[in-house]
């Protein structure tokens, strides 16, 4: 086995040796994959991912550090905004909304709670389920940050002309679509 040593360059902020073990293997110099050899198709695909990507992270990365100053996630911040426009809701409706598993909705949901922003009320149709409620505090916060958000995403799409945006849904609804259609048919 060999053991290459690495010296750090940033003695301010590391002043160790860092060591890398490479285990015999060679490690690549050039591009392994070759894009030009693709068929136009998947080009095509793959271009409209990366920018489908791109383009929902540079505003998702943006709205997180706004909503990070609020001492909120995206997730809780989902919640918070669902539970508003919808009202009170179960928590496999929640997940089922926000595309979020059950484990993850209890966590979002528990932090919530800790916070007084929601509260878990038994359902008196089926008391092994619990209903989650916005608090008045709840209320206040998602009232006083949604129309922030809704207008940072109305400025966001603002490039867009009225009609691209309708193009738009329309297409990304029909890619989402598909996509259900084939997990659907694979189990």
């Amino acid at each position: 086995m060999n053991i290459l040593y690495i010296k750090c360059q940033h003695w301010n902020k590391f002043p160790f040796d860092f060591v890398a073990m490479a285990m015999s293997e060679r490690l690549t110099k050039y591009a392994v994959l070759d894009r030009d050899g693709y068929p136009a198709c998947r080009k095509e695909a793959l271009k409209l991912w990366v920018v489908l990507a791109r383009s929902f992270n540079s505003f998702a990365q943006a709205e997180a550090q706004h909503l990070k100053s609020l001492d909120l996630t995206s997730p809780q911040f989902g919640v918070l905004e669902a539970l508003a426009h919808l009202g009170p809701m179960k928590m496999c409706e929640i997940g089922s909304k926000l595309l979020m598993s059950g484990a993850n909705v209890t966590g979002v949901v528990d932090r919530l709670e800790k916070k007084g922003l929601v509260r878990r009320v038994m359902d008196a149709e089926d008391r092994r389920m619990f209903l989650i409620h916005l608090t008045e505090d709840g209320s206040k916060l998602i009232t006083k940050i949604f129309p922030l958000l809704a207008a940072r995403v109305e400025a966001f799409a603002g490039v867009l002309t009225s009609k691209e945006k309708r193009q738009l849904i329309e297409l990304l609804k029909k890619l989402g679509r598909a996509e259900e259609s084939k997990r659907m048919i694979s189990q």
